[in-house]
C-alpha cells in the first residue's frame, strides 16, 4: 500500500514538473522552421501531406533510429527473460 503511494506521488511530482516546464517556456517551437516546413513541404518531398512529409523525409533517419532502438530493446527483454526466466 505504501508503495503505490509513493508511486503515485512520484507520479504527481513528474507531473508538475512537466507542466512547469511547459508553462515556463511557451514559445516551445521554432516558428522559421515550422514555416519553412508548410510552405516548402510539397517542393522538397512531394508529398501532400505535410504530417507523412515530415515524419517520412525530414525526419527518416530519426524515424528509423528510434524504430531500431526499440526493435534492439524488445530483443534484449526477450534474451534477458529467456536466460533469467527458468534458472
Amino acid at each position: 500500500m505504501m508503495r503505490h503511494i509513493l508511486v503515485s506521488l512520484l507520479v504527481l511530482l513528474l507531473f508538475g514538473f512537466v507542466l512547469f516546464v511547459y508553462i515556463a517556456h511557451p514559445d516551445g517551437h521554432d516558428s522559421e522552421v515550422s514555416a519553412y516546413y508548410i510552405d516548402n513541404f510539397i517542393e522538397d518531398t512531394g508529398a501532400r501531406n505535410a504530417v507523412a512529409a515530415i515524419y517520412l523525409n525530414y525526419r527518416m533517419y530519426d524515424t528509423v533510429f528510434e524504430a531500431l532502438i526499440l526493435l534492439v530493446s524488445i530483443i534484449a527483454m526477450l534474451h534477458f527473460f529467456r536466460v533469467g526466466g527458468h534458472g
